[in-house]
């Protein structure tokens, strides 16, 4: 069996970027596990339930897409800045060591959010330690920075047949207080769309492969 760990920042990070790309591995019997580094989002004065909302919304689009989710710390921190670097790479460490994954896919370094590339490093850092497990990296998902267009894939996943299930688990973040921008899935699809017609395909989700060692019997994904 495929096992395969993204690690992300906050909860729609790996929805947003790799929803469909999740959603096809799982359904060829992959075992993925999607880990967040944080909830972010505060339980402030005005409605201390944005917290446990977020967090939920994360299991249900889990249900929806069909990984197993982790949270990094116990689900204790808010935003990544609560960590000392040295402290992500420690808890990157211990999940890979117990997770034994084939490949792990993580945040772009490159990244226009400084939490996500802070997240880049600690994985990237983290991969010293990998007997054998390959290192993705996926783009920005925020298309309004100049960031986002530089990202360049190297890897295309096909993710057509699997829209609208990408759709149905961005939408499990949709809820009342969310303390976030609302998410656009109709944008979404449509980069989706455009990152698969540059390779031919009606929709795809791009990666870099950053590491990968040839190893019989561990596929890449």
């Amino acid at each position: 069996m495929t096992r395969v760990l993204i690690v992300a920042a906050h909860p729609d990070d790996a929805e947003l970027a790799l929803g469909g790309t999740i959603a096809r591995l799982t359904d060829g019997g992959a075992q993925v596990t999607v880990a967040l580094f944080t909830v972010s989002e505060t339980a402030d004065g005005a409605d201390r339930g944005r917290r446990r909302r977020r967090a939920a919304a994360a299991e249900a689009a889990a249900e929806v897409l069909g990984h197993r989710l982790h949270w990094l710390g116990d689900g204790r921190y808010d935003q990544v800045e609560d960590l000392p670097e040295y402290r992500a790479v420690a808890l990157v460490d211990d999940l890979v060591a117990r997770t034994d994954p084939d490949t792990v896919i993580s945040h772009w370094d490159g990244d226009s959010h400084g939490d996500h590339v802070r997240v880049a490093r600690a994985v990237v850092a983290s991969s010293r330690r990998w007997p054998h497990a390959a290192l993705a990296q996926f783009g920005p998902n925020e298309h309004r920075t100049v960031r986002h267009a530089q990202f360049v894939p190297q890897l295309y996943v096909p993710t057509a047949d699997q829209l609208a299930r990408k759709a149905k688990a961005l939408a499990c973040y949709r809820y009342p207080g969310q303390g976030f921008r609302p998410l656009d899935p109709g944008t979404v699809e449509l980069f989706d769309r455009a990152r698969g017609a540059a390779v031919g395909l009606d929709a795809a989700e791009g990666l870099r492969l950053v590491r990968h060692r040839l190893t019989p019997g561990r596929p890449l994904l």
